[in-house]
């Protein structure tokens, strides 16, 4: 076999070395040009590494009859020693020199004529070495001359491969680090509840950031105040406060510039590891990483990282915790903007609510607006007071309800969970979680955990409404959410419930008060008119213009009840069949169209099939051309066949918009954490997401029963609701229903008026008061019509047949 000239064959290595990119790679094809060139030959590339300690060689790359037992060559060993000097040279062992446990980092089956080693020098710096074995010959210094081109590319060749390698691992890390942080952003932007961000924080920072655990600090005060963690960390917990000459997260607060403590043995770490203890089993605090939490400048808290895994924190690190930081800061802005509208719109209710409850002595209207008035702030799904009679509770009003319905099943519950209620003298906020126990009930009383059973309500906060005189009711809010008050609601029941037990106690002194003071003065008045007969012929005259007035003057009639929202039209939105939810295009409180898409499940096998059928159509298609050119008998079959494909393309189209689940209606999205369903299995007809029409409402007025033969559909009404008391709504009645509904004390019939509701202003179980005109009448007609009828009922009972 004739070896090609040595000029060509380093011109082919170089070809190679430059087409190859990786380290490797690179080593392999010199050490395979090594072995081409000496005959009977095998080759090792090890590079040399002595950045964190004792000098190591790592074998990179082989060729030949031999392979790698281990992957660097043990320290100290005697035959590579010398490439260790200053200078290095080239060395050849013969066979009689060399010991089989100078080579066992290589499993060879051969018997090894001779070994060489031969350093790889960059810039009079030694990287690496070439390590050669031959079986038949022993190595020859002319040998190595020949392969010293080849030997002088390999080290500027491998360091540039590691050069390249690591600026594309660099570039990796800050793309996988991009994409970290906008997943950060967008997991702490799908919700704006501060709670929830405040918890989700140390979590998402713990899983983009390898450490023992993340702990966020907020400032309360002048202190600093740990909110969430995640993690193991026996120095704190959360709740505990640290302020400045306390801790080192204090301490950094103060000063507002990032602090990155890597050495172990920092006092620091050190009095935070003493002040935790030893008996924990948790590792003790190595090294920590903390950056300020800024918003418009102001410093808001720290964003603490402990114990990176591996090694301890370094500047990369800290430029990453930083980047983290603003994501969290701009997070936690936007919830406290939020909390900051809550809290506000909460104080304008108060107001509202408040103004309203001073402005009425009327009993039963006053209890209307407390249980109505507030639920645009407070979220609670049925709200009911009861007040105090002899010592025990009796239920007066209910949300959505103008009048307490006689036998209903819900008013009836909340009878007996008064009852159990008039021995609690302190405000109560008990609550079912079902997933906390296997027993969620265990906690509970045995009256509110049958009444959570019954109702399928899952929280309940009741609070006594007293006075310096004593008890007057108990105020009672309950909901499916277990923890559906937070402190902000709590404290606006509280400010509520004590304006609430002043109007109560004020009305009911209004309703003890005689009439006996109103009605002596107007009868003295009465006595003196008539005792003068000039008087008489006055009274007489004022009577006959009274009846000309009764009978000819026309009054508007119209027709007063209780009015409340109908419940609107909810929608669902469910899964046409098995699959992954893989987007989710609409969040809770979106606007959505009639038709619009708000997510999408797995088509990839439906694309599957329409990609097959549109094949299979074309090429029937095809066919029927081919056979309709040349007169074939089998064009009409054809046809048939490719008209029976087509209509498989339109179904298997019709399966693929299928995936796009979209609303049928106009309205908005109730579901609360749609975005989490992203990446769920949903079963066949399994529900995805509910819309709410909120264009229209439906007021029903609860007209009573003396009254009900004076409504027709078409009729004009007027609408005055507790929650708006500025606002009027005019619309016509649609519908009186045929059949009559219990009240409190009489039975009613419901008059139902739909009214335009663009601004969502209208939600179900508002309550108020509805006017339905009924037309023109006589005065007398107006006035005296009620008088007349029960008298007319009463003399009828008396002696009618």
């Amino acid at each position: 076999m004739t070896m090609p000239p040595l000029n060509a064959a380093v011109v082919d290595i170089t070809a190679l070395l430059l087409a190859a990119s990786d380290s490797a790679a690179r080593a392999a094809l010199v050490a395979a040009a090594i072995v081409e060139q000496i005959p009977d030959s095998a080759c090792a590339v090890h590079r040399l590494s002595d950045e964190d300690g004792p000098a190591t060689w790592t074998a990179l790359g082989v060729a030949g009859d031999l392979s790698i037992e281990q992957s660097s060559i043990p320290p100290g060993s005697r035959l590579i020693a010398p490439l260790l000097t200053d200078f290095p040279q080239t060395v050849i062992y013969p066979a009689a020199r060399i010991r089989r446990e100078d080579y066992a980092h290589l499993h060879v089956s051969r018997s090894i004529a001779s070994l060489a080693y031969i350093p790889l020098l960059q810039e009079g710096q030694l990287t690496g070495a070439l390590e050669i074995l031959t079986f038949s010959a022993g190595l020859q210094p002319k040998d190595l001359e020949e392969i010293a081109p080849i030997a002088q590319l390999a080290s500027p060749a491998i360091l540039a491969a590691e050069a390249f390698e690591q600026q594309r691992q660099t570039l990796l890390d800050s793309v996988h680090r991009m994409s970290q942080l906008y997943d950060l952003e967008k997991s702490l932007n799908s919700t704006l509840e501060l709670d929830a961000v405040i918890a989700l924080i140390p979590v998402k920072a713990s899983a983009m950031l390898a450490c023992q655990a993340i702990h966020l600090w907020l400032f309360d005060g002048d202190v600093l105040r740990l909110v969430s963690s995640s993690g193991e960390d026996a120095s704190v917990e959360v709740g505990m406060t640290q302020a400045p000459g306390e801790g080192y997260v204090a301490d950094m607060a103060e000063e507002g510039e990032p602090l990155l403590i890597a050495d172990a043995e920092d006092e620091r770490l050190s009095l935070r590891n003493a002040a935790a203890g030893g008996d924990s089993g948790i590792p003790p605090i190595t090294n920590a990483l903390l950056v300020p939490l800024l918003q418009d400048e102001a410093e808001v808290g720290v964003l603490e990282a402990i114990n990176r895994e591996d090694h301890p924190f370094d500047e990369d690190d800290l430029f990453f915790l930083v980047s983290m930081a603003e994501t969290v800061s701009s997070a936690l802005k936007n919830a406290n903007l939020l909390l900051a509208e809550r809290k506000l719109e909460i104080l304008k209710t108060l107001v509202r609510v408040s103004s309203e409850i001073t402005s009425t002595l009327r009993l039963d209207r006053l209890l209307q607006i407390i249980v109505n008035s507030p639920q645009n702030v407070l979220p609670y799904e049925l709200c009911a007071i009861a007040l105090d009679h002899h010592g025990r509770l009796q239920l007066k009003a209910v949300s959505g309800m103008s009048s307490l319905p006689l036998g209903d099943a819900q008013v009836e519950r909340l009878h007996e969970l008064m009852r159990w209620l008039s021995s609690q003298s302190e405000p109560l906020h008990l609550f079912q979680h079902e997933e906390s126990s296997e027993d969620p009930n265990g906690d509970l009383p045995s009256a509110v955990a049958r009444h959570f059973s019954e109702t399928g309500y899952r929280g309940l906060y009741a609070l006594p409404l007293t006075d310096d005189q004593g008890r007057v009711g108990l105020l009672l809010y309950e909901s499916s959410e277990p923890d559906f008050l937070d402190l902000p609601h709590t404290e606006m029941i509280k400010v509520l419930a004590g304006q609430a037990t002043v109007a109560i106690r004020n009305a009911l002194l209004y309703r003890e008060v005689p009439l006996i003071s109103l009605i002596e003065p107007l009868l003295k008045k009465k006595q003196a008119v008539l005792s003068s007969r000039r008087s008489r012929w006055m009274t007489f005259g004022l009577v006959f213009e009274c009846a000309l007035f009764l009978a000819f003057c026309p009054l508007p009639m119209r027709v007063v009840g209780d009015s409340v929202v109908a419940p609107q039209h909810l929608v669902t939105i469910a899964a046409p069949v098995d699959g992954n939810v893989t987007s989710v295009f609409a969040h809770e409180g979106q606007r959505v169209a009639a038709g619009d898409v708000l997510g999408a499940i797995n088509d990839w096998q439906w694309r599957t099939d329409l990609n097959a059928s549109e094949a299979k159509y074309q090429e029937a298609m095809l066919v029927m051309q081919n056979d309709l050119a040349h007169g074939s008998a089998q064009a009409g079959a054809d046809r048939a066949q490719a008209e029976f494909l087509r209509s498989e393309v339109a179904r298997a189209r019709s399966r693929l918009d299928s995936a796009k689940l979209r609303s049928p209606i106009a309205g908005i999205v109730v579901t609360p954490n749609l975005q989490n369903v992203a990446g769920q299995h949903l079963d066949a007809g399994a529900p995805f997401a509910q819309v709410l029409d909120l264009s229209t409402a439906v007021l029903q007025v609860s007209v009573p029963e003396r009254d009900v033969a004076l409504l027709s559909p078409g009729q004009t009404a007027a609408i005055k609701l507790d929650s708006y008391p500025q606002r009027t709504w005019h619309g016509r009645v649609a519908v009186v229903s045929p059949q009559a509904h219990p009240g409190d004390g009489e039975r009613t019939f419901t008059a139902e008026v739909p009214l335009p509701n663009l601004d969502a202003s209208l939600r179900a179980g508002m309550a108020g008061r509805g006017k339905i005109f009924i037309g023109w009448r006589p005065a007398g007609y107006v006035l005296l019509r009620r008088p007349a009828l029960w008298i007319w009922q009463t003399l009828w009972d008396w002696i009618g047949w």
